[in-house]
């Protein structure tokens, strides 16, 4: 199956597309996987937009409701639609993910009071 870029470009310009990768076709909607996200633009090859309702089902949906809710996922990240999905980006989240993962881990004692922390001297 060929890849067909030019309705996502068209409604985000060729600078803000770095970030999605092509998934594929149905029922005549284009799949853009956001690379960050994990989450979808689906778009027509006009550049209607359409939200997935399961199976193979989707419905005619607002772009700018869409874009709006990848973009505010992407600020949560600290990124934006410009940031690239590629090697050297995975590379960044690898080497910051223990931190992360050390700074959301609950405590231990949280929750349980027959748990205690002792301190070593």
């Amino acid at each position: 199956m060929e890849q067909n870029w030019k309705p996502l470009g068209m409604k985000l310009g060729p600078a803000r597309c770095v970030g999605f990768m092509f998934m594929g076709r149905v029922n005549g909607i284009n799949l853009y996987k956001h690379g960050i996200t994990r989450t979808y633009l689906n778009l027509d090859d006009e550049g209607n937009c359409y939200a997935y309702q399961g199976g193979s089902r989707y419905r005619l949906t607002d772009f700018s409701v869409e874009l709006q809710k990848l973009e505010a996922s992407l600020k949560k990240q600290g990124e934006t639609l410009p940031t690239q999905y590629d090697d050297q980006y995975m590379a960044r989240k690898a080497q910051r993910r223990p931190i992360r993962l050390a700074l959301e881990r609950p405590s231990r004692t949280r929750g349980n009071p027959n748990l205690s922390v002792q301190q070593i001297p």
